[in-house]
């Protein structure tokens, strides 16, 4: 009995995941343009995402703060933080201006936690690199901090970037899927 080649078999399969990639490829890229050429409505797309998250996060934790087994300490704490949560929430609905700056704030904030980590961390090799990567994201964190429309607008352009090269490659995925190695011999071809 001979063994039978299962590549290209699928034709419809292939069509559908074909134009599944080119779709995707497409509204990635042109997601990725539109967040350069209108940072601004991007920016309050995301705080209002991040706000909806932290709705429900906040909301969540209230709940939570009423299960069964918890003690008075503990829920109390859940119900504060999770009301601190929701506000944030709302803020971000509300206010997306301010939302943004929030989120850019954490960020510069995590890098500047980052930083400081990297200066303490043990490391056996390259402690220069290190040192270097340590005070670029101290540095980086504390412009951030000070300047959130900087890290926000930064944050904007590495998306972008991300989502039209992603876009790009996911494009070039489906032009190429299902089409053969001219190289090669075809199965049962003796070359």
């Amino acid at each position: 009995m001979a063994l039978q080649d299962d590549v290209g078999t699928d034709v419809g399969g292939d069509r559908r995941l074909r134009t599944a990639l080119l779709i995707v490829g497409i509204v990635a890229v042109l997601v990725g343009v539109a967040s350069l050429v209108l940072p601004h409505a991007t920016l309050f797309a995301v705080a209002w995402v991040f706000g909806v998250y932290l709705l429900v996060s906040g909301l969540s934790m209230i709940v939570r703060a009423f299960a069964r087994g918890i003690g008075t300490g503990r829920r109390i704490g859940l119900v504060a933080l999770g009301a601190l949560i929701l506000a944030g929430g709302i803020v971000a609905l509300v206010a997306p201006p301010v939302g943004v700056r929030w989120i850019a704030f954490m960020i510069g904030f995590a890098w500047l936690l980052e930083g400081i980590t990297l200066l303490y961390a043990p490391t056996p090799t390259n402690r220069a690199l290190t040192i270097g990567a340590a005070v670029l994201s101290i540095v980086i964190g504390v412009l951030v901090i000070n300047l959130p429309s900087i890290g926000a607008a930064l944050a904007v352009v590495a998306i972008a970037g991300f989502l039209i090269l992603f876009g790009i490659v996911q494009i070039a995925l489906g032009i190429t899927l299902g089409r053969t190695d001219r190289s090669e011999p075809p199965a049962g071809r003796v070359a």
